[in-house]
């Protein structure tokens, strides 16, 4: 059984720690990760970014702003695809175990 790290009033902190990552290059056109294989994952992208898990993204789809941290709910299989308003950057992918 693990165990959780505590704060200092001795309160448990539930945390996760980062497992595979990959990163995609973004733009107008769609593009996606390769299969996740973990329950939560990480998001994070150097430019506005829209994205979907259960299909090709567009630009209606679930939006992050640029530089923003965000974890979502995966599962085994899922893919994430990304698009922008045509702006190329980079988002960073990493699963959390």
């Amino acid at each position: 059984m693990s165990r959780l790290a505590r704060d200092s009033g001795a309160a448990p902190i539930q945390c996760l720690r980062p497992g595979a990552s990959q990163t995609v290059n973004v733009s107008g056109s769609a593009n996606a990760t390769t299969s996740i294989t973990q329950r939560v994952t990480r998001i994070c992208a150097t430019t506005d970014v829209h994205i979907s898990v259960s299909g090709t993204a567009t630009i209606s789809d679930y939006y992050i702003p640029a530089n923003t941290v965000e974890f979502i709910h995966t599962y085994t299989g899922d893919t994430i695809s990304f698009i922008t308003d045509g702006t190329s950057g980079t988002a960073y992918v990493s699963e959390m175990i």
